[in-house]
């Protein structure tokens, strides 16, 4: 119903009022939300307060914005672009039932508002159906304050969910989609629903691992670096098949991961929640540093960190042993000296690149790549491998010989 329909309705309704009255009441609803109500949406309020019934599913129409939206709506139809979908949780209910949940934010020109689907309705979320920076078009939900006091909007069973709708004014109503980037340098433990946007250094091989539960999973780790530092990003399961796509120095734009920290290392991952979007036209990509293979001298290792990319000899046999980490894993590692004409340093190679230090022997000349650089027991800087290092064999005692080998 118009604005005017409604208050004509409260006139014929309620003839004790005259309609500069109820004009006057709604003016005041208005005020009182300081702005935030159309004349319709206070009018169905002061409808609603006088005793007046309204049908209220005529017509919230697409392009009435999330900022009119209150608390206690029922059959409300709201459009937006969908800004973050958050994993799928199952739950008990009282009755001892199984149900499910999933929650989107969704926004428009005027604000931002969760989006609740239950039950049956979480599929969408739960087989990729919704993709962040979709349009939808949410029918028959009703708004409901959430326990932090910030409203939502449900999916129930009379809800209809509409991907793209045809409706959809995508350059007048709707917002492009627009990342809140995060440098590398800002990023800490736990953080969830990061975007980042960063040169890719290296691409690492899809890997198999075994979870606790005997189901095979996935992993391919990026060696990421951005104009404040570098990263490892983990792509996980189907997630990982992007990576073959990946050529150091392609831009990618990270969208909705989020951070852990195992012994020390800090770790972005992308897992089915997430996405990466290979060269974004962002302007935010001309300040990425251009990607240089740079070889530094031994002596130009001066502080923990890297990645560190150095060329030298091998000046005697590697000393081979397995050892358990801290996750109970029984790994291989070999240790050897690396000298160039500026200096030495000790190096440890991890798990396949151990394997093939085996075969090294005094005076081969190696190049490591992606390497990092930490303090040992002597406090002395040393050299140590991860997934994304490689070692290409240049020489043995003088002879050319090249191979590439990474720790994966």
């Amino acid at each position: 119903m118009s604005f005017e329909e409604i208050v004509q309705r409260i006139i014929s309704s309620r003839q004790d009022l005259t309609r500069d009255k109820i004009i006057e009441m709604i003016e005041d609803k208005k005020k009182t939300a300081e702005g935030y109500f159309t004349d319709e949406v206070a009018a169905r309020l002061v409808a609603l307060e006088l005793g007046v019934e309204v049908p209220w599913w005529e017509p919230f129409r697409p392009e009435v914005s999330i900022k009119d939206v209150i608390s206690g709506l029922n059959n409300v139809t709201v459009m937006g672009r969908v800004t973050r979908v958050y994993p799928v949780k199952t739950f008990t209910r009282q009755n001892g039932t199984d149900g499910k949940v999933a929650r989107l934010l969704i926004a428009d020109k005027t604000g931002t508002l969760r989006v609740v689907l239950w039950d049956d309705q979480t599929s969408l979320a739960e087989s990729g159906g919704i993709e962040r920076g979709q349009i939808i078009k949410v029918s028959h939900g009703y708004v409901r304050e959430g326990r932090d006091g910030k409203l939502e909007l449900h999916v129930g069973m009379r809800s209809e969910v509409q991907v793209s709708p045809p409706d959809a004014a995508e350059s007048e109503y709707l917002p492009a989609l627009s990342p809140k980037i995060t440098k590398i340098q800002e990023l800490r433990s736990d953080m969830r629903d990061v975007d980042v946007l960063a040169r890719v250094v290296h691409a690492g091989e899809i890997r198999e691992f075994k979870r606790q539960n005997g189901e095979t999973g996935q992993i391919s780790t990026l060696l990421i670096k951005d104009e404040t530092g570098t990263i490892s990003l983990n792509l996980w399961d189907e997630k990982t098949t992007l990576s073959k796509q990946l050529r150091p120095g392609d831009i990618v734009l990270a969208e909705g991961t989020y951070t852990r920290e195992r012994f020390g290392n800090l770790k972005l991952n992308i897992d089915r929640r997430g996405s990466l979007r290979l060269n974004p036209k962002l302007a935010e990509t001309e300040k990425l540093p251009p990607y240089i293979e740079t070889t530094m001298k031994i002596s130009e290792v001066r502080e923990e960190g890297g990645p560190v990319t150095v060329k030298g000899t091998i000046t005697a046999t590697p000393n081979i042993r397995e050892v358990v980490t801290a996750r109970d894993e029984k790994v291989t590692v070999a240790s050897f000296e690396l000298a160039d004409e500026t200096g030495k340093i000790r190096v440890s190679a991890w798990r396949k690149l151990a394997e093939v230090a085996k075969d090294l022997v005094a005076g081969t000349q190696i190049e490591i790549k992606n390497a990092y650089a930490k303090k040992g027991f002597t406090d002395q800087l040393e050299l140590t491998t991860r997934s994304f290092t490689t070692v290409e064999v240049l020489s043995k005692r003088g002879h050319n010989h090249p191979k590439v080998v990474n720790e994966q």
